[in-house]
């Protein structure tokens, strides 16, 4: 009898372990006491450097969509009591895009008694809005691990799981994507895609096109994203630990976005 019972104790052991370490099983406490002695500590990093792999004009009060890729590695630290007892990791490459717009006036229009016309934009007038990441495209690129700790601990009401990898490394790479290195990369290609759309604008108006100028003066600024309030954490990203740079196949202009 003891050792019917024993294989038994050890079979349903064996099954809660399979259960717990494949997913189909998942604990939870039924309430969440107040507890004080853990700590959760997240790190968001770039493996390499992000990637803008296309340009492309757009016909909306905009010009031009930045596409962008953004590997993030991500470390996710529990502790109790001031030691580490488990570490989450997590690796994706966002896929997403920012548009670049032209605020104010526009331009500015000279036409001169010699028959010439003269477009000039005010290059602080150039802004870089609505970075986003496109999270069809991204998801099959992201692979979290919490390892066979992770998964046994998830069961303790005194894991904070409010902060998670997966969300927090979204935030982290839409603010790459609009932030200013991202963008001064982008604007060796996107400043010839807006020329090109005012003096096609300025034709289509009856401009003649030997008599044409469209010039842009100065630089946008390259102002960092606002930080994203995420409810009790604010995401933001030091521009000094990113690097991005544009894709072999942009150095020449336009290139078709990523489609996966």
């Amino acid at each position: 009898m003891n050792r019917i019972l024993s294989g038994a104790v050890l079979g349903a052991l064996a099954v809660a372990v399979f259960g717990l370490w494949t997913n189909i099983v998942s604990l939870q406490f039924p309430w969440t006491p107040d507890i004080d002695f853990t700590e959760v500590d997240v790190q968001l990093t770039l493996p390499e450097e992000a990637k803008i792999t296309a340009i492309e004009p757009i016909t909306l009060d905009c010009r031009a969509r930045v596409h962008a890729l953004v590997p993030v590695e991500g470390r996710r630290e529990h502790s109790a009591f001031g030691r580490v007892y488990r570490t989450d990791t997590l690796t994706m490459e966002a896929i997403g895009d920012v548009d670049t717009c032209i605020e104010g006036s526009s331009a500015q229009v000279q036409y001169n008694s010699d028959g010439t016309t003269d477009v000039t934009i005010a290059g602080e007038d150039i802004v870089f809005v609505r970075p986003r990441v496109d999270a069809v495209k991204t998801a099959d690129s992201v692979h979290v691990n919490k390892g066979l700790v992770g998964r046994w601990t998830d069961v303790f009401p005194w894991v904070d799981t409010d902060l998670g990898l997966t969300p927090l490394s979204y935030a982290y790479a839409q603010n790459v994507i609009g932030g200013s290195e991202c963008m001064q990369a982008a604007y060796t290609v996107t400043e010839g895609i807006l020329i090109d759309a005012y003096t096609e604008q300025f034709i289509a108006n009856g401009a003649d096109p030997q008599k044409l100028t469209v010039t842009i003066d100065g630089a946008p600024n390259f102002d960092d994203p606002p930080a994203l309030d995420l409810g009790d954490v604010e995401m933001s990203v030091n521009s000094g630990a990113i690097t991005c740079s544009v894709s072999d196949d942009l150095e020449g202009g336009i290139s078709t976005p990523i489609s996966q």
